[in-house]
């Protein structure tokens, strides 16, 4: 059984859905939460601690410890204090969740950047400054476990979501490049990408029954990514109670010959490109380019 006894885990985001679950879930196995929220709207605008104070007075009187700080998780200042009040209560901060953001629903590209650049600061910028601001304290305990909020729409593409995308997938590869190098400061760092109804999703069409879709049905990975046994740069993909590994893949591709290296010649390819399963999955950069170098060498010498 899953044990969090003596650990010390900041949620961002925990006001609400996804983060309130996760902080709760967290709490009834023992470990003390720090809970942030600034029970901001959708737009993520206005300021009420109302929403992170519940989940600290549900956490008492379930019998755990837990802290709750109203404020924002895109300002660098205020999570700089955060982790140096945390320290100085706890000695220690053994994991982050980084779930903090908002949702705009949004109609294809649009016609400004506005809605793009308030998603990229609350999904993308919240989550890099609250890593860089625990990273040093978890590299000198040599142990961390920071977890990273992406999406089944930054997987796949959604129309309707355009600026939650972008934001998403900024996350992706901050967690992917991250991992590369974070083991040997004792951190694991991964990334949920959860499908849930929440007050964020209901702003766009969802199909019948997806209200059954509850944040509790995506803890069980949650919890299994910040425990001491977690993983290292792993994408879950959660949701409704169904769990799956994500990756970026590839097809086999295909090496035309250097004599042959015309548009016209790519075109003859194409169908056969197209019927190629995506199952070709590299560990690292290193290793996808060094497969096009051997082959370029050789075909060079």
């Amino acid at each position: 059984m899953l044990n969090f006894e003596g650990k010390v885990v900041i949620v961002t985001g925990a006001g609400r859905g996804l983060g309130r679950a996760y902080s709760l879930a967290l709490a009834s196995r023992g470990a003390t939460v720090v809970a942030v929220d600034l029970g901001c709207d959708i737009q993520g605008q206005g300021q009420d601690s109302v929403y992170v104070d519940d989940v600290v007075d549900l956490i008492g009187d379930m019998g755990y410890q837990a802290v709750g700080h109203c404020l924002d998780a895109r300002d660098r200042q205020q999570l700089d204090w955060l982790v140096a009040d945390t320290v100085a209560r706890f000695g220690r901060i053994d994991g982050l969740i980084c779930n903090a953001g908002t949702l705009l629903a949004q109609n294809g590209i649009g016609s400004s950047s506005e809605q793009y650049r308030i998603q990229m600061e609350s999904v993308h910028y919240s989550t890099l400054e609250a890593v860089q601001a625990v990273w040093p304290q978890m590299k000198a305990q040599q142990f961390g476990r920071i977890l990273v909020t992406g999406s089944i729409s930054a997987m796949y593409g959604d129309e309707r979501l355009t600026g939650y995308t972008c934001a998403n997938l900024a996350n992706i590869g901050l967690a992917l490049s991250l991992s590369r190098t974070s083991q040997e400061d004792g951190i694991h760092i991964n990334m949920i990408c959860p499908s849930c109804y929440s007050r964020l999703t209901r702003q766009v069409s969802l199909p019948e029954g997806a209200d059954e879709m509850t944040p509790d049905l995506i803890v069980p990975a949650v919890l299994w990514l910040m425990s001491s046994k977690a993983p290292n740069g792993e994408m879950v993909v959660a949701g409704g109670g169904h769990y799956s590994l994500g990756a970026l893949l590839e097809t086999d591709g295909i090496f035309l010959p250097l004599s042959q290296q015309r548009p016209e010649r790519f075109i003859q390819e194409w169908s056969r490109l197209k019927l190629m399963p995506k199952v070709r999955h590299y560990e690292h950069f290193k290793e996808r380019l060094g497969m096009i170098i051997r082959w370029l060498i050789k075909q060079r010498a």
